[in-house]
């Protein structure tokens, strides 16, 4: 091969050479083109995207508005404690049996104008059937140890004076008091609108209860002339104790863990019960 065809060879090899070059660079150059193009795009984006943020608020120092979507409510709710458990088991056996819902509702008066007449044979042995929200009880009446007032007694329960009467004033340990239709310890309607005496029972022997667990007695206002309606049943040595200054008239005979019952939910001070409980009736036999 001559020389001057190997320096026609060699010139044709760079021409190519240059315009490899020539197109890699152009290559390159568009890349470049293609990459600024897209980075201004989401630059652009970001913008618009910061300016619509600040423009609701993002950066306000006032509260950031938010959705007016409807939000289901919500309702904190605290569970009963089982005193309030226990007392609306109570008011919804004293309802079903005619009483009102709450033990606080005073009951209609019941008013007379005098002591009942003497219509009890003292000879008979008296049992009055006391049905309360927890349970029966019943109660041996002593009509020989003072007729007058197991006579008062058994005239208000048959009249269903007692109906519905609620335990108001309770001391575990002591007694649980009842008889009173305006449900507290005195008011308007609390009392048969009568008063009578009754006897005080005998002193008791050194070292025995002057009233034994289970004695029902009558409530007075610090007189035995001031008996009337209102009763307490002892349980507790704080009952025991008492000095005789109340007529003792009967004794629960059955259904005494009844009475514990009523007596263990009453409260230090009496008034109220922690939970109160009430007569839905008494029934007298014979």
């Amino acid at each position: 091969m001559s020389s001057n065809t190997n320096s026609k060879a060699l010139k044709r090899a760079r021409q190519k050479e240059a315009r490899n070059r020539k197109r890699q660079a152009e290559a390159k150059a568009q890349k470049r083109r293609a990459t600024i193009r897209r980075f201004g795009i989401i630059g652009a984006i970001i913008v618009i995207g910061f300016g619509v943020y600040a423009a609701s608020g993002g950066f306000s120092s006032s509260p950031t508005k938010h959705s007016t979507k409807p939000v289901k409510k919500t309702t904190s709710t605290t569970a009963p404690s089982s005193t309030a458990k226990a007392q609306q088991a109570a008011d919804i056996v004293a309802q079903k049996a005619g009483c009102p819902l709450s033990p606080t509702t005073p009951l209609k008066p019941m008013s007379f104008s005098s002591p009942p007449p003497m219509t009890i044979n003292t000879s008979l042995n008296y049992t009055a059937i006391v049905k309360t929200d927890v349970g029966t009880f019943d109660i041996s009446l002593n009509a020989k140890s003072d007729p007058k007032t197991v006579n008062n007694f058994v005239f208000l329960a048959n009249k269903g004076y007692y109906n519905c009467n609620a335990f108001m004033r309770v001391i575990p340990g002591f007694m649980a008091q009842t008889g009173s239709r305006s449900q507290s310890n005195g008011g308007s309607g609390s009392g048969p609108g009568y008063s009578y005496t009754g006897s005080a029972p005998p002193k008791a022997p050194a070292g025995q209860p002057q009233y034994p667990n289970g004695s029902i007695a009558m409530a007075n206002s610090g007189s035995l002339s001031t008996n009337g309606s209102q009763f307490f049943i002892v349980d507790g040595s704080s009952g025991e104790s008492l000095p005789p200054q109340y007529t003792l008239f009967g004794h629960v005979t059955s259904g005494m863990s009844v009475v514990n019952k009523i007596v263990a939910d009453g409260s230090s001070s009496g008034v109220p019960p922690t939970v109160t409980h009430r007569i839905l009736s008494i029934t007298i036999q014979p």
